[in-house]
């Protein structure tokens, strides 16, 4: 009913100048002195057969509307599957939009090929310094000093960064990074565990992990970077305790005995460039590993939560099972 109450108002036009000859054609025989009745019957005759035009007009009407709107639902391009103009507004609609396609192509493949010259230079870059920063590292290794202890643990966030750099590159690939399938959960942890190792003995800070034997279906290179990212931060705000991994059925958490996070910045902390009280205390705090954290896990299919308590501690939580991914 309001396609048709909608078609009825695009041709009101029509419909008014029906209405304003009818008008005429009674005053014309009022003022000759004609018996207005006379003028009913052709009236009549005029709306049915204005009906029998009004019946296919608003089929085709309808049938071209629901064409158009399945064309919008789908993915460009759009100008080869519209349908045949009937009138000389729709061809130059036609044209402005097979106009507009053309320019939209032309710079998502500018904008394809500047992100891939990006990603490639990032790639780059990153092989590249990671030759001096294992250069480094043997040198720092050779003596066992404080000095050297620290400049390694420096150098460690250096590596960090240097990673965190080209995960924020290759998150703009979406899907096409992943490698979905079913992983031993205890291994990814493990793997994380053991980088993070030399963090927690140099802040003497306990790590608690018991292990699993959960399987999950995910990718492994994402959800390291996750859990990375979840114990540097642990890591970073705990100054003394300790540090709790722990797998409940299909949720991993990271749960901290550090500064926590305030009520006002909970909301926020997975923002982009968003640093918080605490950031804005850590003076090198970037606000782009919780954002990173929150892409991967949605772009996974995983969702990421977080509970915190000021001077009390967080406790981040990966579902590993909210919302599965659809691989097509």
């Amino acid at each position: 009913m309001k396609k048709f109450l909608r078609y009825f108002y695009d041709f009101r036009y029509v419909w008014i100048w029906f209405l304003i000859s009818a008008f005429f054609f009674v005053v014309v025989f009022f003022m000759y002195g004609l018996d207005v009745r006379a003028a009913v019957y052709p009236l009549l005759i005029s709306a049915v057969f204005g009906m029998l035009f009004l019946v296919p007009g608003f089929l085709r009407y309808r049938k071209k509307h629901e064409e158009l709107k399945r064309i919008g639902l789908g993915s460009m391009p759009f100008a080869d599957a519209l349908p045949d103009e009937t009138g000389l507004l729709e061809t130059d609609y036609q044209e402005l939009i097979v106009r507009i396609e053309k320019t939209y192509r032309e710079k998502k493949d500018e904008w394809e090929a500047s992100r891939r010259d990006m990603e490639d230079y990032y790639a780059t870059w990153v092989h590249q310094i990671k030759a001096p920063i294992a250069v480094m590292r043997v040198m720092l290794q050779q003596e066992d000093t404080r000095e050297n202890r620290e400049l390694t643990a420096e150098l460690f966030r250096i590596e960090q960064y240097v990673e965190m750099a080209l995960y924020y590159v290759r998150l703009g690939d979406g899907a096409s990074d992943l490698m979905i399938q079913e992983y031993d959960l205890d291994d990814i942890i493990r793997k994380a565990i053991r980088k993070y190792a030399g963090q927690f003995i140099r802040r003497k800070i306990r790590l608690i992990y018991e292990g699993t034997d959960q399987k999950v279906i995910t990718d492994e290179k994402w959800l390291s970077f996750i859990i990375e990212q979840l114990l540097s931060n642990a890591v970073k705000y705990t100054a003394e305790g300790s540090v709790t991994v722990q797998v409940d059925d299909s949720r991993l958490s990271v749960t901290d005995t550090g500064i926590g996070i305030s009520p006002e910045d909970l909301p926020r902390i997975f923002e982009k460039g968003y640093t918080g009280y605490n950031g804005r205390l850590d003076k090198k705090s970037t606000g782009i590993g919780l954002y990173l954290c929150r892409m991967a896990a949605d772009m996974l299919g995983h969702k990421l939560t977080v509970q915190s308590e000021p001077g009390k501690g967080s406790r981040f939580t990966v579902d590993l099972e909210s919302y599965p991914l659809e691989v097509e």
